[in-house]
């Protein structure tokens, strides 16, 4: 089921996130409206059985370095993350999503 899970998360960010990030005006707007379209995308795959997080962090693509760290409690053997950076012209997305077994 994880590798189901991934790989139609790889799916939706090649696809359709590229194209939100072209077209974004807003950086809260475009950030929210990817969080949800991620959230419910997961949903649609799993049952309830996972707390899904989403973390988005979306800057200017300026040449600049940026470091981020993450703590949580987590089970290899039921929870997993995944992890995409989208890069075009104008802004740097970088995506985290946690699947957290409940």
């Amino acid at each position: 089921m994880k590798e189901e899970i991934i790989n139609s998360l790889k799916t939706l960010m090649k696809n359709e996130l590229k194209n939100h990030l072209n077209n974004y005006i807003n950086k809260k707007e475009i950030s929210y409206h990817i969080s949800n379209l991620i959230k419910s995308h997961i949903k649609s795959l799993t049952s309830n059985n996972y707390k899904i997080i989403v973390e988005i962090l979306l800057n200017e693509n300026n040449e600049q370095g940026i470091n981020i760290s993450t703590r949580l409690f987590y089970n290899k053997q039921s929870d997993f993350f995944f992890k995409e950076r989208i890069i075009n012209d104008t802004c740097h997305c970088f995506i985290v999503v946690y699947l957290i077994h409940v």
